[in-house]
């Protein structure tokens, strides 16, 4: 066994029905260019790492996963595997609509992500002006009453439901009413991370980037039932020293070539910033400063 728990497939990376101002595939201001992975490629991939020990499988987390035109393959292959996809949503639900994917995806799944802008027309309109805040809100609705509704009759471990923010500038005032909707709505988790800008987005990164010593103080809604995870929990200043990558090693990225990426960074990916370089010392998502002295 190769020691990785999970895979990512990036499958169709450049197809998204929604253009939001953080999306890296928007900063770099065009597109990844490597089309959609055929289905030969991501069954080959899947079949080969499931032998391996993996326990998950993440359709593309650029693009929307949703748009993938091999989606029903894939959940039907996981299925028989034994696996479990791993779903980040960008609450749209294209195509079948919220109550189809969610009896969909809620069995097939161990963790369905949905992007968060906000909680505000005025924060969807900057930051993903293509969704109305109301439809986006019925749509998560939809999808945690779906699961209370199947809980009861399943025989199988339905999903967890995770509300995903990347924190800017626009949308900072929105975390506190962000994490309260999840515990509302009955999702288990929100993810607040800071969010990660390309080094040529230097205009949105002067508008949108939050100063080091801002954060979200937990205390403000530790009695509710939801838990919160991401690098936006502590000044970035006072990151937790972590002893090793948490990515490294244990996932891989597979991209729709079939080829291979050790890590998710958008830097590394989309700018070739790795070139002759370690890439580890110029991590977008991990600086240095979160690493301890004696690490690697």
């Amino acid at each position: 066994m190769d020691g990785f728990w999970r895979i990512t497939l990036l499958t169709n990376p450049d197809v998204c029905n929604l253009h939001c101002a953080l999306c890296f595939l928007h900063q770099r201001g065009r597109s990844y260019g490597k089309g959609e992975m055929p289905w030969e490629v991501a069954e080959k991939a899947v079949r080969t790492y499931a032998a391996r020990g993996i326990c998950e499988v993440i359709p593309s987390t650029m693009g929307e996963p949703l748009l993938y035109s091999h989606f029903g393959k894939l959940e039907s292959l996981v299925q028989e595997l034994g696996l479990k996809l791993n779903v980040t949503t960008n609450g749209s639900f294209p195509g079948k609509g919220a109550l189809a994917w969610a009896r969909e995806l809620l069995p097939v799944s161990a963790d369905i992500k949905v992007s968060c802008w906000g909680t505000s027309q005025k924060s969807f309109d900057i930051l993903c002006p293509d969704v109305c805040f109301s439809t986006y809100l019925q749509n998560l609705k939809t999808l945690a009453e779906e699961r209370q509704k199947l809980l009861p009759g399943s025989a199988e471990n339905l999903s967890r439901l995770s509300l995903q923010m990347a924190v800017c500038k626009t949308n900072r005032e929105d975390v506190e009413r962000a994490v309260e909707l999840a515990a509302e709505l009955g999702f288990d988790r929100v993810k607040l991370n800071r969010a990660v800008f390309l080094s040529h987005s230097q205009a949105l990164k002067e508008r949108e980037e939050l100063l080091p010593e801002d954060y979200f103080d937990r205390s403000a809604v530790e009695s509710l039932p939801v838990k919160l995870e991401g690098t936006f929990l502590y000044p970035a200043t006072e990151a937790p020293r972590l002893e090793c990558c948490p990515f490294f090693g244990r996932e891989l990225w597979i991209l729709p070539d079939g080829s291979t990426e050790p890590c998710p960074d958008p830097g590394n990916r989309f700018e070739g910033l790795s070139q002759g370089k370690n890439r580890c010392e110029i991590c977008h998502l991990f600086p240095k400063r979160f690493f301890s002295p004696d690490s690697n």
